[in-house]
């Protein structure tokens, strides 16, 4: 799973094409994460940008018996219904949907912001407010974030006896 950071500014071009970073290109090895991208704006209105094995993980999975609840179904339909397959093409280039343009409201500048196993696609306008807001209360948002953090056992020392 590639680990994906640093943020970019770029226009999308009057065909709707966005070109992927050459540093979050290279990050990413196509043999290992898949070819392309499966797009969706499942929060924030913001384009999420995910490898299709990266995908394959972070995908909710439901219980075959939960089919019988409407929420679920809505979200399904939601999550997986608006999603797209996205090819990039020689130039590293992605044809953004016009519904996720609009949905998303991009406008030509945008940010692209490598999120550690995805990326991020920002109207520009909107990326510099929530940068200036979150880093305001930077050491508050780190507490709070950190309390969800994924805990990580440390190594066993007479595992390797």
């Amino acid at each position: 799973m590639p680990n994906l950071t640093g943020r970019f500014y770029h226009a999308i071009d009057a065909k709707s094409r966005l070109t992927i970073p050459a540093r979050l290109r290279d990050a990413i090895n196509p043999r290992e994460e898949g070819y392309g991208f499966v797009a969706t704006s499942k929060f924030d209105k913001v384009l999420y940008l995910y490898t299709p094995r990266t995908y394959e993980t972070v995908a909710p999975r439901f219980e075959a018996s939960s089919q019988v609840n409407p929420d679920v179904r809505n979200y399904q339909r939601v999550i997986y219904g608006l999603s797209e397959d996205l090819e990039m093409d020689r130039m590293g280039r992605v044809l953004i949907p016009e519904h996720l343009v609009a949905e998303c409201g991009f406008s030509k500048e945008v940010v692209v912001v490598g999120v550690d196993d995805h990326i991020e696609v920002w109207p520009r306008n909107k990326w510099d407010a929530f940068v200036e807001e979150q880093t305001a209360g930077r050491e508050e948002l780190a507490k709070r974030a950190l309390a969800h953090q994924t805990k990580t056992p440390p190594p066993d020392p007479d595992a390797s006896t």
